[in-house]
């Protein structure tokens, strides 16, 4: 059985390697002290603007937190309400406390779509995106 050899399908390419290696070894592949300097200082910026991304992801998980928790308060409290309706005789809901109700649950939503937006605005305003 005969034994493999890696370059037994391949042609011969010594020549064309032996062009390309004298190709290369003319080319002055040195970086300059400037280019390497504004590489790094570009490269720690961007570590830098990654690293503040996730810190400030990072510090919206408490709120969300307590904001999610509220918000089931809020919807638990609201079907409370709704199943202590009474209902008259002819068959209606009694409608005494459909105002409190109303309130309960647009206050809530009202200032979490404030919040939405004041947090939106301050970003941009942050980010220097004005425009949009």
């Amino acid at each position: 059985m005969a034994q493999f050899q890696p370059n037994q399908f391949q042609p011969d390419q010594s020549s064309e390697n032996a062009s390309v290696r004298s190709t290369l070894g003319q080319i002055d592949s040195t970086a300059t002290a400037n280019r390497v300097n504004r590489t790094h200082r570009v490269v720690r910026e961007r570590a830098r603007t990654l690293k503040d991304r996730r810190s400030r992801i990072r510090s919206l998980y408490v709120p969300l937190a307590i904001f999610s928790t509220l918000l089931i308060a809020i919807c638990t409290a609201v079907w409370s309400i709704f199943d202590q309706y009474e209902i008259e005789p002819n068959g209606n809901p009694v409608a005494s406390a459909q105002i409190f109700v109303f309130l309960l649950w647009s206050v809530p939503v009202s200032a979490a779509l404030m919040a939405i937006i004041w947090f939106r605005q301050s970003r941009a305003a942050a980010e220097g995106d004005f425009g949009e």
